[in-house]
């Protein structure tokens, strides 16, 4: 069977306690993981802690781990943090109306702005990542009713904004968001690299 890369490649260390990696954006159905340690434990999700009974990945033996189907959609209204404390906020999605929410409860996300036409400010400070899905809930509008998001995480300091985000979404913009995911892996003892990636099949 033939794999093609989709995005960048990662890599942790793991030891006799549990590491974890970044927040990676879910983009193929499939995980391709390589160690150069004897036996790694590998375990996928939201906030995973890999244990002896997660996968295991031997000593130069890829294996694909199934990720699921990737999750994105458009988001067209958003609300301005607010504030938590420290490095934590809190925000309100918005789902175009008709389009029920392809996420649920306990997934993570990332959002990345799409600039429309028209718009005198690309809004890079709501390229964010590692956002957690606190809530879904149905809110009637005057003319129907819209799936709304209510994510919490990092909405204050990610991208150099040291006191948080003061725009809301431009009218000509609107976000993407797309599901997440991290890694994490233990050894039991030795320390060593866990080589990830994405992949999908290409036949063969």
């Amino acid at each position: 069977m033939a794999f093609q890369g989709v995005g960048t490649g990662f890599n942790i260390t793991a030891a006799s306690t549990a590491a974890l990696s970044p927040c990676i954006p879910h983009k193929t159905p499939y995980l391709r993981v390589n160690t150069g340690v004897g036996t790694v434990h590998v375990a996928i999700g939201t906030f995973p802690t890999a244990v002896v009974t997660d996968t295991v990945i031997t000593n130069q033996q890829p294996e694909v781990i199934s990720l699921g189907q990737p999750i994105s959609q458009s988001i067209s209204e958003v609300t301005v943090p607010a504030l938590q404390g420290a490095g934590v906020g809190i925000a309100t999605l918005t789902v175009p109306e008709g389009y029920g929410s392809q996420f649920i409860k306990g997934n993570l996300i990332g959002l990345e702005v799409v600039t429309g036409t028209g718009s005198t400010d690309d809004q890079t400070y709501w390229n964010l990542t590692n956002l957690y899905v606190y809530d879904v809930q149905l809110k009637s509008r005057e003319n129907g009713y819209n799936d709304k998001l209510v994510v919490t995480g990092d909405l204050v300091t990610q991208n150099g904004q040291t006191a948080g985000i003061a725009t809301a979404l431009m009218a000509n913009n609107h976000l993407t968001a797309r599901k997440a995911f991290k890694m994490s892996a233990y050894t039991g003892g030795v320390e060593g690299s866990v080589y990830a990636q994405q992949v999908q099949v290409t036949g063969g």
